[in-house]
C-alpha cells in the first residue's frame, strides 16, 4: 500500500459509513434551523484552491456545518482572479504554467428538508495571458526578494502545460472559455451546537466530466468525496473545520498514471461587528495530492493558502464578499501565487 496514514484512512471510511446511514434519515430528527441565524452568519470563504491542477478534480467548497432551514434557499455568484507561475521538471514529468485565470462559479443551495441541504455548482473558466505579473513583483520585492522565476519570466506571457514522458496530460489554451465539471452536492445535520460541542455536519460531493479536458477545464472523470463539518459560536465569533477526501476518477490511465484519493482540511474564523458585516481568516490545507512521486511540487506537494475576507449584508436578502487568498509556508511551487475573489450571494 502507498505510504499514506492508515489512521486517515480509517476514520474517513468509518465517519463516511455512517455519515451515508444518517444521510438516508436525514429530515425527521433535527430541529429546523432558525433562518435568522443563517443569514447573520456568513460561513466560511467558500473559494476552493484555484491552480489550475487542482481545479480539474473535485474540490469540497468550504462551508458552514448549519443546513439551510427547509424551504429557502441561497444562490452565489463566485468569481476568483488567479495568477499562476510555476516551472519544473523532473525524471519524467515537464511543466510550465504561467497563466492567470478568472473562474466564475453560480452555487445554489436549498433547504429540502429539516437538516437535509441539497446543492449544485456550475463552473465557466477564461484562461489569458493576464496583466498581474508586474504588480506582484513589486509587492514581492517590497516585502522581500522575488522568486528567481519572478524575475525572469517574460511579463504576460500565457504557458500552460504538464507533460509527462514527452506526452502532454494538461494543456490549456490562450483566451479560451468553457464550462467546468458540474458538482452535485447534499448535506446532512447530524447534531445541533451545545452549550460545549459544536454543531455537526456530513456532506457528500459528485463531481462531473461536463467541462472540456483537452482545454484543462475538467478532468474529464467523475470523482466524488465526502466530509465532516463542525461549528461553533462563542459570542461574536463563529468557528469553522471542514476535513474532507476526494477519490478522484482514472483521469490519465492512458499515460500510464494512477490518481489517488486526496484529503484536504479547512480552519476558519469569522467575527461579526454587526449583524450585517463580519471579517473572515481561514486557512485551506490541501493534505494530500492526487498525483504522487512525479518529481514536482506543483504536482506532488501539499498546499496551504491562507484567505482573508469581508462580509457584508445589503437588505435582508443580497450579500456581498470580497478578499484574497495567498500561498504560505512552502507552496510556493505548488500552487497559484495569488487569487482576489469577489462573491455576491442572494438569500430567498
Amino acid at each position: 500500500m502507498a505510504p499514506r496514514s492508515y489512521c486517515m484512512r480509517f476514520f474517513f471510511w468509518v465517519s463516511c459509513s455512517i455519515g451515508i446511514f444518517i444521510l438516508l434519515c436525514a429530515g425527521t430528527a433535527f430541529p429546523e434551523d432558525s433562518w435568522e441565524r443563517w443569514q447573520e452568519r456568513a460561513g466560511p470563504i467558500p473559494v476552493v484552491n484555484q491552480s489550475p491542477v487542482q481545479i480539474l478534480f473535485l474540490q469540497h467548497v468550504p462551508d458552514r456545518a448549519d443546513t439551510l432551514p427547509q424551504g429557502h434557499g441561497c444562490i452565489r455568484l463566485n468569481t476568483a482572479l488567479t495568477n499562476t507561475l510555476v516551472s519544473r521538471e523532473s525524471e519524467h514529468y515537464d511543466a510550465t504554467i504561467d497563466t492567470e485565470m478568472v473562474r466564475t462559479s453560480l452555487q445554489l443551495s436549498y433547504g429540502l428538508l429539516s437538516g437535509l441541504e441539497l446543492g449544485l455548482s456550475v463552473p465557466a473558466i477564461h484562461y489569458y495571458s493576464g496583466v498581474m505579473d508586474g504588480f506582484i513583483e513589486d509587492v514581492e520585492n517590497l516585502f522581500g526578494d522575488s522568486r528567481n522565476i519572478r524575475e525572469n519570466q517574460d511579463t504576460n506571457r500565457f504557458v500552460c502545460f504538464v507533460k509527462k514522458d514527452d506526452k502532454t496530460i494538461i494543456s490549456a489554451s490562450e483566451n479560451s472559455i468553457g464550462m467546468g465539471d458540474v458538482v452535485l452536492k447534499a448535506k446532512a445535520k447530524v447534531w445541533d451546537e451545545g452549550k460545549v460541542i459544536p454543531a455537526l455536519s456530513i456532506r457528500s460531493a459528485l463531481k462531473l466530466p461536463t467541462g472540456d479536458k483537452d482545454q484543462a477545464f475538467g478532468s474529464g472523470e467523475i470523482d466524488w468525496g465526502l466530509g465532516l463539518l463542525l461549528q461553533k459560536d462563542i459570542s461574536k465569533m463563529s468557528f469553522y473545520f471542514n476535513v474532507d477526501v476526494t477519490f478522484p476518477g482514472d483521469a490519465f490511465d492512458d499515460a500510464g498514471i494512477s490518481l489517488n484519493e486526496f484529503y484536504a482540511y479547512m480552519i476558519g474564523l469569522e467575527y461579526r461587528f454587526t449583524p450585517r458585516f463580519s471579517v473572515l481568516a481561514q486557512m485551506n490545507h490541501t493534505i494530500t495530492r492526487p498525483f504522487e512521486d512525479t518529481g514536482l511540487d506543483l504536482l506532488d506537494r501539499r498546499i496551504h493558502e491562507l484567505l482573508l475576507g469581508i462580509n457584508y449584508r445589503v437588505g435582508e436578502k443580497v450579500f456581498i464578499q470580497a478578499g484574497g487568498a495567498e500561498d504560505i509556508i512552502d507552496s510556493c511551487d505548488a500552487t497559484a501565487d495569488i487569487t482576489f475573489f469577489f462573491n455576491i450571494g442572494l438569500t430567498f
